[in-house]
């Protein structure tokens, strides 16, 4: 995101996959949480890999067993994943924004999914030529579904939040490197402000559950 690189990545379960495409900075080279949307309306940036987790990235293999160490896979996942990724990559570079492309508005009556891009209709600007052009991609061999959700970037993000990237174009590898040396990824969620967020959630937490019961209210 730092340096407006177009990133797709995919990520594999035990029965289920992910692809997705992480969202860019504005057309102007400063930071920011929101970016335009072709409709007219604003349409928060799309959100990174890691914008829907709450703690900071740790080691995956640490104390637990080997299923849980996303290294036990079926074996169609990986081509499947692979396939979906080549194909969104390619949408992408076919759309006129590129990676700045807004996500798909789900509409009950939109008709199909593969409608070529209409430029004169704002409601298709997520379409490129060669078809629509979703934010994320999750499958599962379990069932043999798909669905393409959109998720909006968290401002408290461990890697796409503005003052993760800020920190990063001021410090460099230095940054890197002592995100790397914490074990315990306290540094990087006080830059990313997930620390204070989670406060900020305790709090709210205990007005909701402090309620002021007399003992005889227990009382049958």
């Amino acid at each position: 995101l730092a340096t407006n690189t177009p990133l797709i990545n995919a990520a594999l379960g035990l029965d289920s996959w992910l692809v997705m495409r992480h969202g860019a900075l504005p057309s102007s080279s400063a930071p920011s949480d929101d970016d335009d949307d072709d409709g007219g309306g604003r349409q928060s940036r799309l959100g990174c890999y890691f914008c829907n987790d709450i703690v900071a990235p740790e080691n995956s293999t640490r104390d637990r067993t080997l299923d849980q160490q996303c290294t036990v896979t079926r074996p169609g996942l990986a081509p499947i994943a692979s396939g979906m990724a080549a194909e969104l990559m390619v949408a992408m570079l076919h759309h006129p924004r590129g990676q700045r492309a807004p996500a798909p508005v789900f509409r009950s009556n939109s008709g199909s999914v593969y409608a070529p891009v209409n430029h004169a209709d704002d409601s298709e600007a997520s379409s490129s030529a060669l078809g629509r052009l979703p934010h994320q991609i999750r499958g599962t061999v379990a069932t043999y579904t798909m669905m393409t959700p959109t998720v909006p970037a968290f401002q408290s993000c461990t890697a796409c939040s503005v003052d993760v990237v800020e920190e990063y174009r001021r410090g460099g590898f230095d940054f890197v490197k002592r995100v790397c040396c914490d074990s315990e990824g306290s540094y990087l969620e006080g830059v990313s402000g997930l620390t204070e967020f989670r406060k900020r959630a305790d709090e709210k937490l205990e007005e909701c559950l402090d309620w002021d019961m007399d003992e005889d209210d227990y009382e049958s």
